[in-house]
């Protein structure tokens, strides 16, 4: 008898095991008014510096952009820690 959803995986072949993990940062909200709307990113700044957050994750890259909020004006300045495999 024959499978009915078709012939599937040959026999033989490899169970898939690098899938890859990614994590997904939350949306940056203002500090005064808690809005997640923003203007442009502008002056993007790169610094190169290798530690560890609070949650135990490795990095060695730290982005810094300059932004505004859109629904009050507040300037602020939105971190995001990378990690790239690097050794400094």
């Amino acid at each position: 008898m024959r499978n009915p959803k078709g012939p599937g995986r040959p026999r033989g072949s490899a169970t898939a095991r690098d899938v890859p993990v990614v994590e997904v940062q939350p949306a940056s909200k203002c500090t005064r008014c808690g809005s997640p709307h923003r203007a442009e990113y502008e002056h993007r700044n790169v610094q190169k510096y290798s530690a560890a957050l609070r949650d135990g994750r490795q990095y060695d890259e730290i982005i810094r952009r300059r932004t505004k909020c859109e629904d009050c004006g507040q300037a602020r300045i939105d971190r995001e820690y990378r990690f790239r495999g690097r050794t400094i």
